[in-house]
């Protein structure tokens, strides 16, 4: 797995669907309703794609770029890691990088685009943690690390073109 991936164009329609728990509705909703799922399911982790997520939701490890909608803003998240990841991509170093975040619950800055990272944090992850990553202009989408949701995201990942 631990190679570098670029995204063909057909695949990103399969990509824009939800994967895991939609949670959508107002920023107030939203997180009244992830804490009550945080409290109910009791993750061993949980791990936040995007900066709208690492900024608004509590997590052991934010995955962020310094970047909402492609646009630069400025942000209060510490980065204990950074790795670079042009958009498309889930480029080779990134997976090495997220596992020490991961096992050590350090957070990571991504020069280029964090998007695709939801794919190798869920596959990184052990059974019981939670991905989450933000649905534009809706919500949330969170993930539980299954042997399913890993299975399905093998299968998605063997769909891009391995350089």
């Amino acid at each position: 797995m631990e190679k570098t991936y670029l995204l063909p164009e057909k695949l990103k329609k399969e990509l824009r669907k939800v994967w895991g728990i939609a949670i959508f509705g107002t920023k107030k909703e939203v997180l009244k309703k992830f804490e009550e799922i945080l409290k109910k399911k009791k993750f061993k982790k949980v791990i936040t794609v995007g900066d709208c997520c690492s900024l608004s939701l509590s997590s052991d490890v934010k995955i962020f770029d310094g970047k909402i909608r492609r646009r630069k803003i400025k942000t209060s998240l510490k980065a204990h890691l950074k790795v670079e990841n042009e958009a498309g991509k889930i480029q080779k170093k990134v997976w090495k990088v997220l596992k020490k975040a991961i096992k050590e619950n350090k957070n990571v800055f991504v020069k280029g685009e964090e998007d695709l990272l939801v794919i190798p944090a869920v596959l990184i992850s052990p059974k019981n943690f939670a991905v989450i990553y933000g649905f534009p202009k809706k919500g949330i989408c969170l993930i539980e690390v299954n042997p399913k949701i890993k299975k399905d995201f093998k299968e998605l990942l063997k769909k891009f073109v391995k350089i």
